[in-house]
């Protein structure tokens, strides 16, 4: 935690009579400990960063090619600096040692020879220690502050609020999925800081944050970071992150700005400790969900699996806010590809969604996927979609969220909600096979529920699903792209210019893999009712594979 640098250092009384000698590039490397070496063999060696090297001088002397070596094993090590006690085995610092401190800012101080070590080692210690313990008490007094308010009912505002008052810095909450829910200005901001409410400002940089493995980083290590400047981003001014942990999973991020002055270790051990605050209260927030969750996910447990009559559960109905007689309609939400570290956070999105927009439905996770009974009037399947994408802002996993047809269930009978619950599994199941994203409605999926249907019996003669296995063995063999241009040219309706766009390829290129593709499958991709068919087969062999 030490602040203490050799520039301090040779402020103390105690080096009055010392000088510097070289290396004044790194006055201001932090002092963490003091060491005395004097063994011919020593190796310099240790865990510990920041050493204050003392020595007489007798390992270099004794050995004298340790001398070209010396500064720059040191530097390697993360020495803060050496001083040398003159009078001994040298009366001032070789020239090559000076040389080379002067080179690498690695700081070298003469000492007369009645200076004793131990006298600098308990100075400079007694400094660390006092630091240290200055430190300690005032972090605990900070945090002591956050955990009484947090007790007192506080808000995540009044939370940042303090912090940055004890700090005098500017500090900010963000939540998944990236949403900064609480900022306090506080002394000199940049203009980052000003633009990291508004959503495309903030994009800009969680996508260099995420560019420069920063979220990586704190995945794996908990710790706070320090991020440099990016001035194309408006951040201008150093920042310090911290991730807020609740049972070793990352549930936000606790953000200090440096202001005008350098981060200090108080700033780091409160925004730790505030980070700590912080995950105490998401975890209580999270018991809370995590009962509301079970509670509801039984009752649409029951829901579908109820026979003739709802009655029965009426009552547990109206005790999590579902109304019985209104309008339904099931969404099934799900990652576009497999990221199981990314499921735990996708059901509290969908839960922050819902409270906000739709306060009288239900939410319950089913292994891979979030089931969502929404409670409508009209199709919201696109609209929660949006919403859900959004929130979920600019997180690496992308969504699926396929929507049923909406539904009544006022007369008691339940079969139409699980109608709708297969139809928006079956309509995000077809979407992930066919690598589409964000909202896919059963409704219009058209002759895809059928495809999606069809018995192996049925394609196993369809001689276009052929020319597709045909187009598939080439690109295999080639190392071509006949059959996604193939697809990509149908789904643009046939038109060449949107289609090298699409493909982002030359039109003449476009051009000469369709007469490939229509000499190879002796085929006429001019014939509407071979182009249909071409698209059904494409999209079979998506959905199911190849016939056996």
């Amino acid at each position: 935690m030490s602040t203490l640098t050799i520039r301090q250092v040779l402020d103390l009384p105690i080096f009055a009579s010392s000088q510097l000698v070289a290396g004044a590039k790194g006055l201001d490397n932090i002092v963490h400990w003091v060491h005395v070496v004097d063994l011919t063999s020593a190796h310099y060696k240790w865990q510990r960063q920041g050493v204050l090297l003392l020595t007489s001088g007798l390992g270099f002397y004794e050995n004298p090619i340790h001398q070209k070596t010396l500064v720059e094993r040191l530097v390697r090590l993360g020495f803060a600096g050496l001083v040398l006690s003159t009078g001994h085995y040298f009366d001032q610092v070789p020239e090559e040692v000076r040389n080379d401190a002067d080179r690498l800012g690695f700081p070298v101080i003469e000492t007369p020879p009645d200076l004793l070590f131990i006298q600098i080692t308990e100075v400079v210690l007694g400094h660390i220690v006092n630091q240290n313990y200055t430190v300690l008490q005032r972090s605990a007094q900070i945090n002591q502050q956050l955990i009484h308010l947090v007790l007192q009912g506080g808000s995540w505002s009044d939370l940042v609020t303090t912090l940055a008052q004890c700090l005098q810095r500017s500090v900010a909450i963000e939540l998944p999925p990236f949403q900064i829910i609480a900022t306090a200005p506080c002394g000199r901001i940049d203009a980052a800081w000003e633009r990291m409410t508004q959503p495309r400002s903030l994009s800009a940089i969680v996508d260099h944050l995420v560019q420069a493995s920063v979220y990586e980083s704190l995945q794996q290590t908990l710790q706070p970071q320090t991020l440099i400047p990016c001035p194309e981003l408006g951040m201008t001014i150093d920042r310090m992150v911290a991730p807020i942990v609740v049972n070793q999973d990352i549930y936000g991020y606790f953000w200090l700005l440096a202001g005008s002055q350098p981060f200090t270790p108080l700033d780091q051990q409160a925004l730790t400790d505030g980070a700590t605050v912080a995950g105490l209260v998401l975890s209580k927030e999270q018991a809370v969900r995590s009962v509301e969750a079970a509670q509801q996910g039984d009752f649409l447990t029951q829901l579908l699996s109820a026979q003739r009559c709802l009655k029965p559960i009426a009552a547990q109905a109206q005790q999590l806010n579902y109304r019985l007689s209104a309008a339904h309609q099931v969404l099934w939400i799900q990652l576009a590809a497999p990221q199981p570290e990314a499921m735990p956070l996708l059901h509290p999105m969908v839960q922050q969604v819902i409270v906000h927009a739709y306060p009288h439905s239900l939410s319950a996770r089913r292994e891979d996927a979030v089931i969502v009974v929404l409670d409508s009037e009209t199709d919201q399947g696109q609209s929660f979609a949006a919403r859900l994408i959004a929130a979920v802002g600019h997180q690496t996993q992308t969504l699926v969220v396929g929507s049923g047809s909406i539904c009544r269930t006022d007369d008691g009978d339940p079969s139409r909600l699980r109608r709708s619950y297969e139809q928006a599994q079956e309509a995000a199941h077809i979407g992930v096979l066919l690598k589409k994203t964000g909202a896919i409605s059963f409704d219009e999926l058209g002759l895809l529920h059928w495809v999606y249907h069809l018995t192996p019996e049925h394609r196993a003669d369809n001689r276009y699903l052929h020319h597709v296995q045909t187009l598939f063995a080439r690109d295999a063999q080639r190392h071509s792209e006949l059959l996604d241009t193939l697809e990509t040219y149908l789904d643009q309706g046939q038109s060449v210019a949107a289609t090298a766009e699409a493909l982002y390829i030359h039109r003449n290129t476009l051009l000469n893999r369709l007469d490939r593709i229509e000499t190879l499958c002796h085929i006429s991709l001019r014939d509407a009712t071979q182009c249909l068919n071409l698209n059904v087969a494409i999209k079979s062999y998506r959905l199911h594979g190849a016939p056996e």
